[in-house]
């Protein structure tokens, strides 16, 4: 990958450049390895303004997957915020997708529930042509209320994740929606039994 981007700026071919460090960042940040921060940060302002949006975009994806793991999450934010910006202007419904999937995450990993839900929510209007994307989006939903102790919320969304899981075959999914709804009955029981130990 290094040669062909030596090859690339021989050539003086910015696009091409652009398409080689984002490989380069890619294959970096998957190994752990120091250097795709700034490969992906190079393959973007390398980049024209206009003709280029969907790699522009792609960079912006990856800066944020880069800097999240690092605990800089307001960083990973402002990236995929900028990807989103890219990706709903030409509404590209996948890419849209994903990006309210992955900063649902990090809103509710920063404690910012309210905007953790309306991400998730957005994600499932991004998903109105995929249904496993659906199935995920709910997933996560039903998880975020079971970290909140929303408990028949949890439920609910879990069990229409399941349904979406059971009908497309996806087995490995579905048994992670029916783990989640074993640990919210068994919560359910507990309760109960407090509740009745309460009333004696």
């Amino acid at each position: 990958m290094e040669r062909a981007l030596g090859i690339c700026e021989q050539l003086n071919n910015k696009s091409e450049q652009a398409h080689c460090l984002h490989h380069l960042a890619w294959l970096l940040h998957s190994d752990d390895q120091l250097g795709a921060e700034e490969a992906a940060s190079k393959a973007i302002n390398l980049l024209p303004e206009e003709g280029e949006e969907f790699l522009v975009g792609k960079c912006y994806c990856l800066l944020g997957d880069i800097y999240y793991p690092k605990g800089e999450t307001e960083k990973a934010i402002n990236h995929l915020e900028s990807a989103l910006r890219i990706a709903s202007s030409f509404n590209w419904d996948d890419q849209q997708f994903w990006i309210f999937y992955a900063l649902a995450q990090l809103f509710f990993h920063r404690g910012r529930f309210d905007e953790a839900h309306t991400h998730v929510e957005c994600a499932k209007l991004n998903a109105a042509n995929g249904l496993y994307h659906l199935g995920h989006a709910t997933n996560l939903q039903a998880q975020f209320w079971y970290q909140e102790y929303e408990f028949s919320k949890a439920k609910s969304e879990a069990l229409h994740a399941a349904d979406i899981y059971e009908k497309l075959g996806a087995t490995k999914d579905l048994e992670t929606c029916r783990e989640l709804l074993h640990n919210i009955d068994g919560i359910g029981e507990v309760s109960y039994f407090w509740w009745t130990k309460f009333q004696e």
